[in-house]
């Protein structure tokens, strides 16, 4: 219960931020936005009995950037008012630190999806979306944005301070997203072709996400220890320290 309650206090106050600038939601919802149109430009023109096949791929790439894009920000408040430091002084579990920024990504995923999945629905209407079970789709995208929040909040906290972190997290989340990622898109191809064993793989999916966050909640705190040590001094300050000294 104490885990829980630092949990939803930190999240609360992230969200809070959130709800004040909207950078994250708007920055997220307008990419899609923009996917989609490019989407329909592009893919208007496919044939009935290719979309099922095309329209998953499109869902989980689409994902995958704009989690990409939340990530690099999700971390940004602490490292731009340089409160990492404080934040390890904090009588605060570290898992607690891991599950509210979690959350926050999750929340931005599962709001681009609302706006994705009833768009490709409507660009690409023989892709079946309409025609899918609505439970076993919405558990479905659940667990493929949480998989993939789970990898990716660890090493977004480990490049939280690195410079050229942008470059570095792409470099570092796709590869290790891709599992995620591709079972995601077999799952949702099975759906959408409406094969029996959909909810046996969403059962396997859900043990993925078990593994995956269990880990990811094992190494957090020697990752975020490592991003909160204090970092070495700026090369004006260090010299106006020697001139002072002598």
């Amino acid at each position: 219960m104490h885990l829980l309650r630092q949990t939803w206090l930190l999240t609360r106050n992230d969200l809070r931020q959130e709800l004040r600038q909207l950078e994250l939601v708007v920055t997220a919802g307008f990419f899609t936005l923009v996917v989609l149109i490019m989407f329909a430009l592009a893919f208007s023109t496919l044939d009935d009995e290719v979309q099922p096949r095309a329209v998953p791929g499109m869902i989980w790439l689409c994902l995958a950037f704009v989690g990409a894009l939340t990530l690099t920000r999700v971390f940004d408040r602490e490292r731009e008012a340089s409160t990492f430091a404080a934040l390890l002084a904090a009588p605060v579990d570290r898992l607690a630190i891991y599950l509210s920024k979690l959350l926050v990504t999750l929340g931005v995923l599962l709001i681009c999806a609302a706006l994705l999945i009833p768009g490709l629905a409507l660009i690409f209407p023989a892709a079946g979306i309409t025609r899918a079970p609505m439970l076993a789709l919405g558990v479905l995208t659940l667990l493929g944005c949480l998989g993939y929040a789970a990898v990716g909040t660890l090493f977004a906290a480990g490049l939280a301070t690195s410079s050229g972190k942008n470059v570095l997290l792409s470099v570092v989340l796709y590869p290790l997203t891709t599992p995620v990622l591709l079972f995601a898109l077999v799952a949702t191809a099975r759906l959408l072709e409406g094969h029996a064993e959909t909810w046996s793989a969403l059962a396997q999916f859900a043990a993925l996400d078990a593994i995956l966050l269990g880990v990811a909640a094992w190494l957090f705190e020697s990752v975020l220890v490592g991003v909160g040590q204090a970092p070495a001094p700026h090369p004006t300050a260090r010299s106006t320290a020697e001139r002072t000294s002598r």
